[in-house]
């Protein structure tokens, strides 16, 4: 179902819409329209940083209870970058805290003050939940990739968010908390974690492309003793985010070094995925 443009920067799902129509027919229209006015805050806390470190960025997606800033730098940008844009979001709440306690402060108790309150605090504790793609989950992702690989961050982190989500629910039936709305979310964050575990080979290969052209010096290099023979696909299926990998080949002639550089230039520029490492032309250098 196609979102429909509210502005060339925000999108809404037409679901959202059926929220909306319920909100006031209820006679919740103006809790509604805070819980809208926040989530968009957040959304646009993550679109500015993004926008800051200069991520392509195309549209703030607005879905029936939350929202999502579309872009194809996930998981693709530096460590440093990709923090500071999720927290960016989780961020909002504390200044829209401090804004309501003052109104509170200088207009009194008011039942809408109270309930932007609650509403800002339950986005902002759902967000920080460590399943995925919430901000908690993608914090959970930076984390592994600071001790594992690239790809076995992927798998310890949809890991990780399913316990999470396992733990969440086995809770909230113990003690009766289901509602319409959490049984949606709930569908939707099970969802969101089976798309990445099947998108996970194409974002490996998205982190490599941008790898092979963005691949920073001041990364400190890793010095890994790895067998000539090895193929220059199983060597980029193991590169790690933190650090540059320099391949340390014994041969009987003495020693080889082979840069990563060497290696994603032999997949992407050369096509050639099975090339050994002894075999990559200039090799000594």
């Amino acid at each position: 179902m196609k979102a429909l443009r509210f502005t060339n920067t925000i999108h809404i799902h037409p679901l959202f819409f059926l929220l909306a129509i319920s909100a006031l027919l209820t006679g919740q229209i103006y809790p509604f329209i805070v819980l809208f006015s926040i989530v968009v805050i957040h959304e646009c806390g993550h679109f500015y940083m993004a926008k800051y470190y200069g991520w392509r960025v195309s549209k703030i997606e607005i879905w029936l209870f939350g929202g999502a800033v579309v872009s194809d730098e996930h998981q693709s940008r530096p460590i440093k970058e990709q923090v500071q844009v999720t927290l960016a979001g989780p961020l909002q709440h504390v200044w829209i805290f401090g804004l309501l306690f003052f109104l509170e402060w200088a207009v009194g108790p008011h039942p809408l003050l109270s309930t932007a309150v609650y509403y800002n605090g339950v986005i902002l504790l759902f967000n920080l939940l460590p399943i995925w793609p919430l901000d908690g989950g993608k914090l959970v992702f930076y984390f592994f990739s600071q001790v594992a690989t690239f790809r076995n961050t992927q798998l310890f982190t949809l890991a990780f968010s399913l316990c999470a989500f396992l733990s969440l629910s086995g809770w909230m039936t113990l003690y009766h908390h289901w509602t319409l709305a959490s049984i949606w979310l709930a569908a939707f964050l099970l969802i969101e974690q089976f798309l990445e575990w099947r998108r996970r080979s194409y974002v490996l290969m998205r982190y490599l492309l941008y790898r092979s052209s963005n691949i920073k010096d001041n990364l400190p290099s890793k010095f890994i003793k790895v067998r000539d023979d090895l193929l220059v696909r199983d060597v980029l299926k193991n590169l790690r985010a933190n650090c540059r990998h320099v391949y340390v080949l014994k041969r009987p002639e003495g020693s080889y070094i082979v840069d990563e550089r060497e290696c994603l230039d032999a997949f992407f520029t050369r096509g050639e995925a099975n090339l050994r490492l002894r075999d990559i032309p200039n090799i000594s250098q």
